[in-house]
């Protein structure tokens, strides 16, 4: 299981944002730990984020209270080095282009880029043009779903807890029926 074997996993905000909308961030930490990044943009993100109720959680795990003993989690990668600026900008005017709003996607775009230029070996991340980019990169890639039903396989999940995240972080309608034969398909594999 690929989530299990990374090294280094960068995320985007939308695996994040699923597990603290079903308040699994603490499982997801446990199963990730320190090998789990996210770039610049993607915390500042997560931090508008945090200010609304479903995402609240969020919060506690990237600026945690003084005095705890576990930190702040996920770490955050460097700034987008100097060489791959020009690129940043011109992904980004590309979107502009298409009608998003200026911030749009800057958290997808920064994330492919610095784990192309890490060489990182998982990329989690949901929207449909940012996979495509870091497909298109060669970079490995893993949606929200997947990876839930890898934690059930590795025992990080319970079944219960892993179709919460799997239906929050998937299309309506997708269900309960797809969730199991994906787990049966990894059990089998």
């Amino acid at each position: 299981m690929l989530s299990r074997t990374a090294q280094h996993v960068l995320l985007d905000a939308s695996p994040l944002c699923r597990f603290a909308e079903c308040s699994l961030l603490d499982e997801l930490r446990a199963y990730l730990g320190p090998r789990a990044r996210i770039t610049r943009e993607v915390r500042r993100e997560l931090l508008r984020l945090a200010e609304q109720a479903d995402f609240s959680s969020l919060a506690a795990h990237l600026r945690p209270q003084s005095g705890e003993v576990r930190g702040a989690w996920p770490k955050t990668t460097k700034p987008i080095p100097d060489a791959l600026k020009p690129d940043f900008a011109n992904l980004l005017a590309l979107k502009h282009a298409m009608g998003e709003h200026d911030w749009a996607h800057t958290g997808e775009i920064a994330t492919v880029l610095i784990a192309e230029h890490r060489r990182v070996d998982l990329v989690l991340i949901d929207d449909g043009w940012g996979k495509s980019l870091a497909k298109g990169r060669g970079l490995r890639v893993m949606s929200t779903a997947r990876l839930c039903q890898e934690m059930v396989v590795a025992s990080a999940l319970s079944e219960d807890e892993g179709f919460l995240v799997f239906d929050a972080a998937t299309p309506d309608g997708v269900g309960r029926d797809r969730f199991e034969e994906g787990l049966s398909n990894l059990r089998s594999g």
